[in-house]
């Protein structure tokens, strides 16, 4: 019997939408052979997902994908409340400190195909309609059958195999991992339609409308002057088949206005909410990442940004350990990160479903409390938006943050994101810190202190020494001064106005240690101390 050549390739993403695209354009982008395959014929025109928050668009910008993701689309700067169709009141969103202060309302169909056409700058593309039915791993690899149209089948071997198809995952059916969890009594009416009939509708605001029957959403208003309209139904109510226009605008007659006029449904469609999570997001070989590993209420929009920074977590781990400059022990931290995340988010989006749906139940003087608790004051505000824009993530408690030295009076944390800064001169050219290239490596910034205390020498020394960690880590000198070349050929960033040594709290000379995925990995102010980092998790040095 002829026994069938083992083809051994790198890495196969299971799932072309926003978290399997994003996987399969970093993969591509640090250099690892990355196949990407998807069942469906092509990208879903529907929205399933409608706002991009301020860390995915962070993200996007050092991607260089932020102007084009975010064409034609508008901010959502807070929501506009109504009870039986009257204003009663807003709530603005709190600007946070980002290049993005607001998330951006854009359909999910385009943010895919943007990072579609940039996964083909990389001469990968989506291989469509082929859907995967069998996997078989051992410690080498992973091997897998594949169904392509007209029934034509093949098998392939992978290293690795990251599941990004979603909620209903075949891999995550295939390798038997658990997604416990539980589904929502109350059925959603969903659609994407043009609205005409009321020119107080702001389209920069999410409008919530509170009825006696149930509440209605009309999200951030898209591109194209379509509106995403999201209602809650009577527990028990039937959804089989698919809604009409009808019954939506009925529904929209009745809670929110008698002048909004319903048109051009784009799509529409009956949903029901289901908060679960899996256990662990590894088994092997094999990872979940986005719906995959975790699905929650689709209220305050965090599915989507989400599942782009478990891709975002994940693939710079994965490409390190792929091309054997890192220990596979590496890749533990990314459950540890990122399940905690999706944790919170199943957490926080069910209290906010919660508390909306309970409206209906409630005496008067119940719903008006609760109404009145949508109001909170500007400092709580800040921290909400911080929340729902992911920007306050924290890594702490991963094994990925060393905390060592506790003489630093502010500046970012191990585990916290590394702030922007603005204002600096890179090659002649004014720019801020996340306009600079993704990078591949770990950063190291090396810091002179508000005086420049520490001499150029000992800077370019201790950047020098770094340069035994090269495959993983680029060094770059941040310094007030503007004339002299005393760092050698090490990238130099002048902080001319101090925006970076503030952001920074670096007062004196020190050091921080950027991840690839922008979070504060360790800092000091002993410029020679990297190596604690490295030799800690037992990085590979050249």
């Amino acid at each position: 019997m002829e026994q069938r050549e083992e083809i051994m390739d790198t890495v196969l993403v299971v799932g072309g939408r926003t978290t399997g695209l994003m996987m399969a354009c970093e993969l591509a982008r640090r250099g690892v052979p990355t196949r990407c395959i998807d069942k469906s014929p092509g990208i879903d025109p529907h929205v399933r997902a409608n706002l991009l928050h301020s860390r995915t668009l962070e993200i996007f910008q050092g991607l260089g994908l932020d102007e084009k993701a975010t064409l034609g689309s508008v901010p959502e700067k807070g929501l506009v409340f109504y009870r039986n169709g009257e204003r009663i009141g807003e709530k603005p969103h709190a600007p946070i400190d980002s290049p993005f202060p607001f998330g951006m309302s854009q359909s999910q169909a385009h943010t895919e195909a943007t990072l579609e056409a940039h996964l083909k700058s990389f001469d990968v593309e989506v291989e469509r309609s082929v859907s995967l039915t069998a996997i078989e791993q051992d410690e080498d690899g992973v091997s897998v059958t594949l169904q392509h149209e007209a029934m034509r089948e093949e098998t392939r071997r992978y290293q690795w195999l990251i599941a990004c198809d979603g909620a209903h995952s075949a891999v995550r059916h295939l390798i038997g991992t658990a997604f416990p969890g539980d589904t929502d009594d109350i059925p959603y009416i969903l659609g994407d339609v043009m609205v005409a009939g009321d020119d107080n509708l702001e389209p920069d605001k999410g409008h919530v409308f509170f009825h006696a029957r149930g509440e209605l959403f009309m999200f951030t208003r898209l591109p194209g002057s379509r509106h995403f309209i999201v209602a809650n139904l009577d527990a028990g109510a039937c959804t089989e088949g698919a809604p009409t226009l009808d019954e939506l605008q009925s529904i929209v007659t009745e809670r929110a206005r008698s002048s909004l006029r319903l048109s051009d449904p784009q799509w529409l469609g009956y949903f029901r909410i289901n908060y679960r999570l899996a256990p662990h997001y590894r088994a092997d070989r094999v990872f979940l990442a986005g719906d995959a590993a975790h699905v929650h209420s689709l209220l305050s929009g965090q599915g989507m940004n989400t599942g782009i920074q478990d891709a975002h977590n994940l693939a710079w781990k994965l490409a390190l350990v792929a091309q054997q400059k890192a220990r596979v022990q590496l890749l533990d931290s990314y459950e540890v990160e990122r399940r905690k995340v999706a944790d919170d988010v199943i957490q926080s989006t069910r209290k906010i479903t919660d508390t909306m749906e309970s409206y209906a139940n409630l005496s008067q003087r119940e719903r008006d409390r609760l109404i009145s608790h949508l109001f909170t004051p500007d400092p709580a505000r800040l921290d909400a938006a911080r929340h729902l824009q992911e920007v306050d993530l924290d890594y702490s408690t991963s094994p990925l943050s060393l905390a060592l030295d506790d003489t630093f009076q502010g500046g970012p944390t191990p585990g916290a994101r590394a702030p922007d800064a603005a204002e600096l001169v890179v090659d002649g050219e004014t720019t801020s810190l996340f306009k600079l290239p993704a990078d591949e490596q770990y950063r190291l910034f090396f810091f002179g202190g508000d005086s420049n205390e520490a001499p150029a020498a000992d800077i370019r020394n201790a950047a020098d020494c770094s340069m035994s960690f090269a495959s993983w880590l680029k060094p770059y000198i941040v310094t007030k001064e503007t004339g002299h070349d005393s760092f050698g050929a090490h990238a130099v960033i002048r902080d001319r106005q101090g925006n970076m040594h503030r952001k920074y709290a670096a007062s004196g000379p020190c050091i921080y240690l950027i991840r690839p995925d922008g979070y504060v990995a360790y800092r000091s102010s002993e410029l020679t101390s990297v190596d604690k980092y490295f030799e800690n998790f037992g990085m590979i040095r050249e």
